[in-house]
């Protein structure tokens, strides 16, 4: 219900960008897909300014591409991009463990091996979406409680992108169940206090997630080729 009201409160260029923000991460609007300005100022009972305003601002954040003569699209990850982000998130990410867990209470750490719980619960029954919110919850906590703004406001403008490569190029519930144990291994070195092992793991974390989204790109061009 607070969520709710506070995206009431939100002004309307603002709520037309965070709905079309989120259509994309969510994969609502799939990447390569054209951007219908008729449809989306129909679907959003919008005028055409704060559509516009909305796709000046996901462009600004490499969600959408405009190609002249053409029209505007969800931009379409490259193997480049992949690449780039997970190379700069693994050590920012790495020095998060390090500086957050002087800051986290025992009590915190419990809570989050009961998350971890609970989302291996939902995998094993086939329930991806959990996962998706508790991974990025794990991973913000981490920088949040790091008590370092400019670490925190670096990794907040690669959020949006970090969200969208694990949702758009998860194929199967394997890789989920792995990053979720890897999760667990990093919450239990941090609370026993084994702070290098806790910044091994999660750097081994995101290596494994980038190849696997790699492979998972590598894998959809191939069938893309062969349809």
């Amino acid at each position: 219900m607070q969520e709710k009201l506070l995206f009431d409160n939100l002004n309307l260029n603002e709520r037309v960008y965070m709905r079309l923000r989120d259509k994309i991460i969510n994969n609502e609007l799939k990447p390569g897909s054209r951007i219908e300005y008729e449809q989306l100022i129909a679907e959003l009972g919008v005028s055409r300014t704060p559509l516009r305003d909305a796709l000046n601002r996901l462009q600004l954040d490499r969600l959408i591409e405009v190609k002249s003569r053409s029209g505007t699209y969800v931009s379409v990850p490259t193997p480049k991009d992949i690449q780039e982000i997970h190379d700069v998130r693994k050590p920012l990410e790495c020095l998060a463990v390090k500086l957050s867990a002087i800051h986290i209470t025992k009590k915190k750490y419990i809570e989050m091996l009961d998350e971890v719980d609970f989302v291996m619960d939902e995998l094993k029954k086939g329930k991806t979406d959990t996962f998706f919110q508790s991974d990025r919850n794990f991973h913000n906590l981490l920088i949040q409680h790091s008590d370092n703004s400019r670490l925190i406001t670096i990794m907040e403008s690669l959020e949006l992108q970090i969200k969208w490569f694990g949702v758009i190029m998860t194929t199967n519930v394997d890789r989920p169940l792995n990053a979720n144990e890897m999760h667990r291994k990093i919450i239990k070195a941090m609370h026993d206090q084994r702070i290098d092992d806790a910044i091994k793991e999660m750097g081994k974390h995101i290596e494994e997630v980038k190849q696997d989204i790699l492979n998972d790109f590598s894998h959809n061009q191939q069938q893309c080729l062969e349809d």
